[in-house]
């Protein structure tokens, strides 16, 4: 069989890198070569999994030692973090993403990537993101598109089968708002400001302005199939269910990643018995004001807490009934606890739904509201108001979830149907069908 060359170009983010990296690892063991297209914050960790790299460079990356620092601080200043409403979110993240900042970056990246199809000449591109670089687009390369975010995120339904992307809405809600909020959305999806960029940049603007371009041959995303919506199971994409599914292994335990001394502390003799992991992601994890609270929140209860505490790690201290560090291996520990206290970045959720645990859901931005809706409405979870919640309703939240034996159940169930599923090997089989085709015609 031909051996592959694909060039993976996700937005530089670490949950859009992460993803991708999940759903291309079974082509690395099949001989196929993937490079991917990244700034320096990223340079040496792809190469830990066995990718290549192709490092570009930035100058006000020059000082950002982690990837989620410099991206988790631009969405704080940009108040797409904080307590205003999801329509502000929206707006803020349109001022954002017309700044000359992410311009820069956008110029950035498309160079790269220009530079590296001269440099690899791939037989494909994988690209994961809202907004299409024109070097693709133009390249004349097969290329697939990855939603690593929820699959509402990028899709418009005129019928309103489905909710806004971003929005948080109940599935069931209020169409005239689901219409609404739409008429904000596509300010972000059909926009003359991205394709003036576009044409600053050399190329032809995108037909009726419209960033949102369709994959040539293959689109993937990741949802469960327990919690996914009907509307998605009537298009040809492919749904992998989760990007990183990493089943616990035997040997390993949680005391293989918290230290001794925490790990058999009986916190007095007042400890539940029951583990729980508490992260808010690189991006929440900058705002010290809600990790305080939610430190507070949970510093009197029986209950064992690791924390991923994020890139402001030195700037806060835990209570006595929590371990945490700046970055844990959540993959590897999230087997292991009894529940999971989220932002619900849709990583962290399928991830956590993969090995049967229940969430709670303290959404920030984006399609983090469609996630903490999207699991409470159908019973796999608990949303709650990040910026609003009460010490009372997040313990309440945690007992009832802890607790909730017919949810664990349907939880522990939907975990043995995805693990014993292959939809990784599925994915890389489409792949190698789809590329062998075409590079042999």
């Amino acid at each position: 069989m031909k051996s592959l060359t694909i060039l993976a170009t996700p937005i530089n983010a670490v949950g859009h890198v992460n993803a991708v990296s999940g759903a291309l690892k079974p082509l690395l063991a099949r001989g196929h070569r993937v490079i991917f297209v990244m700034e320096e914050a990223f340079e040496g960790k792809l190469s830990l999994l066995g990718f290549e790299e192709e490092i570009f460079r930035m100058e006000k990356d020059k000082d950002v030692k982690n990837p989620g620092e410099a991206i988790g601080k631009l969405i704080y200043n940009n108040k797409m973090m904080g307590d205003f409403s999801v329509w502000e979110k929206f707006e803020n993240l349109l001022i954002m993403f017309h700044g000359d900042e992410n311009h820069e970056q956008f110029r950035a990246m498309d160079v790269a990537i220009k530079e590296a199809i001269k440099k690899y000449s791939p037989d494909a591109i994988y690209f994961d993101g809202v907004f299409l670089y024109p070097t693709i687009h133009y390249s004349g390369i097969p290329w697939i598109l990855n939603y690593s975010t929820t699959p509402i995120t990028y899709e418009f339904d005129e019928t309103n089968e489905i909710p806004p992307g971003c929005s948080g809405f109940p599935s069931n809600g209020n169409r005239d708002k689901f219409d609404e909020f739409n008429k904000l959305r596509r300010k972000l999806f059909f926009s003359s400001k991205a394709n003036d960029l576009i044409e600053r940049l050399g190329y032809k603007r995108y037909p009726d302005d419209n960033i949102l371009i369709n994959s040539n041959i293959l689109t993937v995303y990741g949802y469960p199939n327990e919690i996914n919506y009907p509307y998605f199971e009537k298009k040809n994409w492919f749904n992998l269910e989760v990007f990183n599914k990493r089943p616990p292994k035997l040997e390993d335990s949680l005391n293989h990643f918290i230290p001794d001394e925490f790990f058999n502390s009986t916190l007095n003799g007042k400890w539940s018995g029951k583990w729980i992991y508490l992260s808010m992601g690189s991006m929440g994890s900058f705002d010290l004001e809600l990790m305080s609270r939610l430190i507070d929140s949970l510093k009197n209860t029986p209950h064992k807490y690791i924390v991923s505490k994020g890139p402001r790690h030195n700037e806060y201290s835990l209570p006595e009934n929590m371990y945490g560090d700046r970055y844990l291996p959540q993959t590897s520990i999230i087997p292991f606890v009894d529940l999971v206290i989220s932002h619900g970045g849709n990583n962290t959720v399928t991830e956590v739904f993969a090995v049967g645990k229940p969430l709670i859901i303290l959404p920030l931005f984006g399609d983090q509201f469609d996630n903490a809706q999207r699991l409470h409405e159908t019973g796999y979870g608990i949303r709650l108001e990040p910026y609003k919640f009460t010490s009372e309703q997040l313990v309440t939240a945690i007992d009832k979830l802890l607790y909730d034996q017919t949810m664990n159940d349907k939880l522990k169930k939907a975990s043995e149907r995805i693990q014993n599923e292959n939809q990784h090997e599925m994915l890389a089989d489409k792949i190698e069908e789809l590329l062998l085709v075409q590079t042999n015609a």
